[in-house]
């Protein structure tokens, strides 16, 4: 059964949701689904839910303000967001929930549940299922395949299946320009360009292992939040040398945010066990202290040693 299209045709009044501090793919998903019900069922109530703090202007920033009283009788979709307390809005109000999700669980939660870890994006589910629908208009299209490009970041990680390709196919089809959303979404602004070349100086290469840390007081100076100084571990991608890179930046309570990349070696146990998660290769996690971070590095290492 594609538990998508049923709730859609089913239920009349429908609440998005996905996680806190959304991306391309959470975005993507959540926009695409209510393109596809404003197209094909304009009488139907959509709310989308969560706060926006990105500076993803390709998606509208028409949020829903709802009442607890009104989430009683819609029912929920929840999309990629891997746990429950990830979920940006009240959620518990629903009168049901559909998660649909591509993060590794161990227990996928929710009332009914499309939940495929070997899937490259959240998008990519969405679209495979909306696609087995009626129409799939060129806006809806665009921002689901925006979502697979953001999240496989242009069809380069391990995920991507030959069932991706065919997805994004198959929503180039539907009139989704590829060439244009890679440049919304990959082109970045001199001021980026320029906060990478002062934050490259600061890498730190060791054995296989990349780091940068980013200070709060180099966070102030630069007027960055910590989840914007997070994005500059892209100034460590695409290095031959580095087996696996690590971020670490401070937040203003002392604590660190981070992410993890790999090229083969596994490292979302490694997150997990710092308060985090996520894909075998890619994850993000919380280090409490400098002990914290000193400490992961050293297991970093290892690990790349066993990996030889």
């Amino acid at each position: 059964m594609n538990k998508l299209l049923e709730t859609i045709k089913n239920e009349d009044i429908i609440a998005l949701f996905r996680h806190v501090n959304p991306d391309g793919d959470a975005l993507g998903s959540q926009y695409g689904i209510a393109q596809y019900i404003k197209d094909n069922y304009p009488e139907k109530t959509v709310f989308i839910m969560g706060k926006r703090n990105d500076e993803l202007d390709f998606f509208p920033h028409d949020e829903t303000e709802v009442s607890d009283e009104a989430l009683k009788d819609a029912y929920a979709i929840v999309l990629d967001s891997a746990t429950k307390v990830r979920i940006d809005g009240a959620y518990i109000h629903t009168k049901g929930l559909l998660n649909i999700d591509h993060h590794p669980t161990e227990q996928p939660y929710g009332d009914q549940y499309v939940v495929d870890p070997k899937r490259s994006s959240t998008c990519e589910i969405v679209a495979e299922l909306l696609l087995e629908g009626d129409i799939v208009s060129e806006v809806c299209a665009a921002y689901l395949l925006s979502g697979i490009l953001s999240d496989t970041v242009r069809f380069s990680i391990e995920n991507t299946l030959p069932d991706t390709l065919r997805v994004a196919a198959n929503l180039m089809e539907k009139g989704a320009n590829i060439s244009k959303l890679s440049r919304i979404f990959f082109n970045k602004k001199y001021e980026k360009f320029n906060y990478e070349r002062i934050f490259a100086k600061d890498v730190e290469f060791e054995d296989g292992l990349a780091s940068l840390i980013i200070s709060n007081e180099k966070r102030q100076e630069l007027n960055l939040s910590d989840r914007e100084a997070k994005e500059y571990a892209s100034v460590m991608y695409d290095v031959k040398e580095f087996q696996i890179n690590v971020i670490f930046v401070e937040s203003d309570d002392g604590g660190y945010i981070g992410s993890l990349r790999s090229k083969e070696i596994t490292v979302n146990d490694i997150a997990a066990k710092y308060h985090g998660g996520g894909h075998r290769l890619a994850a993000g996690f919380k280090a409490c202290d400098k002990f914290e971070v000193n400490d992961m590095k050293k297991e970093l290492l290892a690990r790349i040693k066993e990996s030889k």
